[in-house]
């Protein structure tokens, strides 16, 4: 419930004030002026809509990435597990990536500020492949440096990502043209009806219309940052986590050796 209701905020209150204020004044001094809020409505609905757009293009291409990476890191995972390397090693992998992937969740969801620590434990990835290629076939040393690739191409998204936000400025004239309607809307309320409409029904009026709009404007802000954990619709970071890894199953087969005769070998799988 603290999520749903994030979307009310310090504007929502200045908001409330603004109307108040707005509606005493223009009834207090008998004011009333004629303003096309077509003009203006174009201001806020056409910015407004595009900075929503971008921010559910960004929050989509995010989670693209963030699948992309941990589908990547798994494969390398799966890739070495079915290699030569002893357990200590094996084990040594494992902890390299649980170690990559909580920095990079942390960094994400603002609970870090170190991107160059992330940037180091990907690295000690390629360091370890490379220190133990001779365990590994040429042509599997293919396939993990395919894996690699894409999986520092998902870290780079993401870092961009993180690092900068939606363009400004269509935010700040959608919140300036929601205060410019506040002010001006009880006048030109009383220019159609006159001094006929009582006090609480062009606050109603004046106030239920700006909350409404302040209330998108509150969502496209969250929805700038896709790892806010505090919005409702944050992206889970911590979904993308690294679970613990099944052993490889052992296969038992058979194949026969010079004389004929037929031995037991195991493949990892």
């Amino acid at each position: 419930m603290k999520k749903y209701l994030s979307i009310f905020n310090y504007h929502t209150i200045l908001i409330l004030a603004l109307s108040f204020l707005s509606v005493y004044i223009c009834i207090r001094y008998d004011l009333s002026i004629y303003v096309d809020f077509l003009i203006l409505g174009i201001i806020i609905v056409f910015p407004l809509t595009f900075s929503m757009r971008v921010a559910f293009r960004r929050r989509e291409r995010a989670l693209q990435y963030l699948s992309l990476y941990k589908a990547s890191l798994q494969s390398i995972l799966y890739v070495l597990n079915s290699t030569k390397l002893d357990d200590a090693k094996k084990e040594k992998i494992k902890s390299i990536a649980r170690k990559t992937t909580d920095e990079l969740c942390e960094y994400l969801m603002r609970n870090a500020d170190d991107a160059g620590a992330i940037e180091r434990s990907s690295h000690e990835i390629y360091t370890f492949i490379r220190s133990n290629k001779d365990a590994v076939k040429s042509r599997v040393s293919l396939k993990l440096l395919l894996f690699l690739t894409k999986m520092n191409e998902s870290i780079e998204f993401l870092l961009a990502t993180r690092r900068h936000s939606v363009p400004w400025g269509p935010s700040a004239l959608v919140l300036l043209a929601i205060y410019t309607f506040t002010i001006f809307y009880p006048a030109s309320l009383i220019h159609k009806t006159g001094l006929t409409k009582e006090f609480w029904y062009i606050f109603t009026m004046t106030a239920g219309k700006a909350i409404f709009l302040i209330t998108f404007y509150n969502i496209q802000h969250q929805m700038r940052d896709p790892f806010n954990q505090k919005s409702p619709d944050g992206i889970r970071v911590n979904d993308f986590r690294l679970a613990d890894l099944p052993e490889p199953i052992i296969i038992e087969t058979k194949r026969k050796n010079e004389s004929g005769d037929e031995d037991d070998y195991s493949e990892n799988e």
